[in-house]
């Protein structure tokens, strides 16, 4: 094995396409992270769930934050002005559909249906999130440097898991794929690169829109950047752990 870096943060997404939440520690178990992705923001009228990569009208969720104590605790949506609202609170629905201009409402995703409150509608997942998702510093150098700056923001990737591999250079998630991480002594199993989309390049707090981001992904990394990973048993990861990679 080779040590590759130490992980520097670790975030969940209580609520998806929200701003998320850096943690200090992160639970993942084999169906993935608890309390990440159980709430999506959708359209009352069509029942389709919120999509800022292709409809410029849901890029002012990218503005707002979401939080969670817990896997079992109601995550709170903060807006930019600073207003803080509980999922269940009844004035929220106005305050969603005064903020985004359409009638906007909150459910689970289908796929943490299990978890489910009465409270909240069911609405269909955009796509079935991996249990890890996992980008480099070298990754995010290496970018930077493609479009003449410095080390990119990780917020725009959204990752479960941001390792900082000091020295190395390039897209080394890429020769991952297929291997297995190690984090102490537990395996994480390496399964495919991360497909990115319209959502790296869209504007968010303290970071401008920038369509060249997506290009040159698709022009030197054939669209990827970070990868996605699976644990066979529930593991707990800290920043400061250590990382290995297989040679």
């Amino acid at each position: 094995m080779q040590a590759v870096g130490r992980i520097k943060e670790v975030w969940t997404y209580p609520v998806s396409s929200v701003g998320g939440q850096k943690q200090e520690r992160l639970v993942v178990a084999p169906g993935g992270i608890a309390e990440d992705r159980r709430f999506a923001l959708f359209d009352a009228e069509t029942g389709l769930a919120a999509a800022p990569e292709r409809e410029p009208r849901w890029r002012p969720a990218l503005f707002m934050e979401a939080n969670s104590s817990s896997a079992t605790a109601m995550p709170q949506l903060h807006f930019p002005g600073g207003e803080r609202f509980w999922l269940d609170d009844p004035t929220l629905n106005a305050k969603l559909e005064a903020y985004f201009g359409f009638s906007v409402r909150v459910g689970y995703y289908a796929s943490k249906a299990v978890h489910a409150d009465i409270r909240f509608p069911i609405t269909s997942n955009r796509y079935e999130p991996a249990a890890l998702h996992v980008v480099t510093t070298s990754s995010l150098a290496a970018l930077g440097a493609i479009l003449g700056s410095s080390e990119l923001d990780a917020r725009r990737f959204r990752p479960s898991i941001l390792i900082d591999t000091d020295g190395m250079e390039g897209f080394i998630e890429n020769d991952w794929v297929g291997n297995l991480l190690f984090v102490g002594n537990n395996p994480i199993s390496v399964t495919e690169p991360a497909r990115r989309c319209g959502m790296t390049m869209i504007a968010q707090p303290g970071l401008e829109e920038n369509p060249d981001i997506l290009r040159s992904i698709m022009r030197h990394n054939k669209r990827h950047l970070g990868v996605y990973a699976e644990v066979g048993q529930e593991i707990t990861l800290r920043p400061g752990d250590l990382v290995y990679a297989e040679t």
